[in-house]
């Protein structure tokens, strides 16, 4: 309002300043105003409209002005009443997250202590592998009871990427791949006698130098597995310590979607890469290796004991009925890149007509060509066997009757195994031909064996058990000379479970050559036309986690 009076007044100011000169004209001229007089009053007073118009004009437009800045100025006050609510919420909000933050965080803390006092009260959660096993819950179960009706080597345990030992103390984890550590010691006292000698050699009873193992197992599970052993000490290295195995099992291909068509492939096989004990027959899941004896009822393996460690690859399925397995090798344990030396090849497959039996059946074939080396598959059992100091022969494989040193080798092994609380058995029979391994005949079998196994396990209880076992060796030709030659072993004990990781047996152990010709000269270090043989007792503490 007091804006609308000042711009009258400036109307009113302008209309009498411009008759002000006018009146001075009317007053200066008595004679009265002339037709000029007229017409200037006429122009001054058109420009006076000229101006209140032009002044009304702006008069308008303040008015506009300020209606405007009156609806800016209510806006502003709504915007700040809207933010001071927004504020408002805002110190709401912020205050709601630093409780709801500190809170998550007091909760954290809590369940973290409460995992540290839970895993040193030996409380293990469990684990995606099926173990519920930590360093403290494995050490406070070192010394329990046997108390479940457990087989030696159970079927859910005969399959390739199973061929090692159980490490059941997880010692560290990264992200999802978890690492766990075994070890494995035993000590034998024996009291055997060889007799039919070339050169005869008494043997008193004394104890054997003790064995170890240890093994680092890396997994994420159903994804991939890595696994190494050591043999801290051992039949052929009592003080040196050397690696053994060191394999990978890919169950999924790394940094690929599961759902691709690899991946998808990949929930029907699995690869196995490394130096391995290659899978041919089942006696892998049943033998004993260094000190790794507990798969094992008895103390002594089969009379023929095919296990080799071997470079290469193996492929395999892992849904049934009928399951199999490929691979490949390089035919020895170690590396060698002689010219004409070929790879070496096995097969298998195996599949449970029912719950209680399982069937496998083997091959294997390697052709070392002219390299010095020759094939494996019977003759480098690193783990060494469980006699010692028999018929001279090297310190892996005491006692035993080794088929084949050759350049060309086929065998073949059939495998079965019954398991039905309290008994369980296991089979197998197989035939090897080595073709000239000095190449100076190729064609004329160099050598041929007829082997095979039997063993028969009672479970008195959890904890005790009595086992025996038959194992012989056929020969149909040996260094180039055809005979019916025949070796056989048998093997009578019993063995006790003191805790669930701690067992001991007693064996009663006895071998025999028998209707080898003088023509066949030495097998194995044994003159076999003399029927040499060994018999005695053996005792074995095992102990392993």
């Amino acid at each position: 309002m007091k804006r609308e009076h000042r711009g009258w007044k400036l109307v009113v100011l302008a209309a009498a300043m411009a008759f002000m000169p006018v009146a001075v004209s009317w007053g200066a001229d008595a004679a009265g105003p002339t037709a000029q007089d007229y017409q200037n009053l006429q122009q001054k007073y058109r420009q006076v409209q000229r101006q209140l118009a032009t002044v009304s004009k702006d008069v308008a437009a303040i008015k506009d002005t300020q209606a405007t800045l009156k609806k800016q100025e209510a806006a502003i006050k709504k915007q700040q009443v809207a933010l001071k609510k927004q504020q408002a919420k805002l110190k709401a909000a912020q205050a709601k997250v630093t409780a709801t933050s500190q809170q998550a965080t007091d909760e954290a803390v809590k369940h973290l202590y409460s995992q540290v006092v839970a895993n040193s009260q030996n409380i293990a959660a469990t684990q995606s592998a099926g173990s519920s096993n930590t360093i403290s819950a494995t050490v406070d179960n070192l010394f329990a009871p046997r108390t479940k009706e457990e087989y030696f080597s159970p079927f859910s345990k005969e399959n390739p990427d199973h061929m090692r030992p159980d490490q059941h103390m997880q010692i560290a984890q990264y992200g999802n791949m978890k690492l766990y550590m075994g070890f494995w010691t035993v000590g034998r006292f024996q009291a055997l006698q060889q007799y039919n000698l070339h050169s005869p050699t008494g043997m008193n009873p004394n104890f054997q130098t003790p064995y170890a193992m240890m093994d680092l197992y890396a997994t994420v599970p159903h994804e991939f597995d890595m696994f190494a052993d050591f043999y801290i000490a051992s039949p052929e290295h009592p003080a040196q310590t050397y690696g053994d195995e060191g394999w990978m099992v890919f169950k999924q291909i790394p940094g690929v979607s599961h759902n691709s068509p690899i991946n998808e492939m990949m929930d029907y096989i699995n690869v196995k890469v490394g130096a391995f004990d290659i899978d041919f027959g089942d006696n892998n899941y049943h033998r004993s290796k260094d000190a790794w004896v507990q798969n094992n009822p008895l103390i002594g393996n089969p009379l023929v004991d095919p296990s080799t460690e071997e470079i290469g690859g193996e492929v395999y399925s892992v849904k049934g009925p009928l399951y199999w397995l490929v691979g490949v090798s390089n035919g020895s344990t170690t590396g060698h890149f002689d010219y004409g030396a070929g790879p070496a090849f096995h097969g298998k497959i195996w599949g449970y007509p029912t719950k209680d039996l399982r069937l496998s059946g083997s091959v294997y074939y390697g052709d070392m060509g002219e390299s010095a080396d020759t094939i494996d598959l019977f003759t480098a059992t690193r783990s060494g066997e469980a006699y010692a100091s028999l018929f001279g022969n090297s310190v892996d494989t005491q006692g035993q009757v080794v088929p084949q040193a050759g350049h060309n080798v086929f065998a073949t092994q059939g495998d079965i195994t019954y398991e039905r609380w309290p008994f369980e058995s296991y089979s197998y029979v197989g035939w090897t031909q080595d073709n000239d391994a000095n190449r100076s005949g190729i064609g004329t079998p160099r050598e041929s064996w007829l082997y095979g196994s039997s063993n028969l396990v009672y479970h008195i209880n959890p904890s005790l058990y009595l086992a025996a076992q038959y194992s012989y060796a056929f020969a149909g030709s040996v260094n180039g000379v055809d005979t019916n030659g025949w070796v056989d072993r048998i093997q009578v004990g019993a063995g006790w479970w003191m805790t669930r990781t701690l067992l001991a047996k007693i064996e009663y152990v006895q071998e025999q050559f028998q209707s080898f010709g003088s023509n066949v000269g030495n097998v194995n270090s044994a003159q076999a036309n003399l029927g040499p043989g060994f018999n005695g007792v053996v005792m074995e503490v095992s102990f392993g986690f």
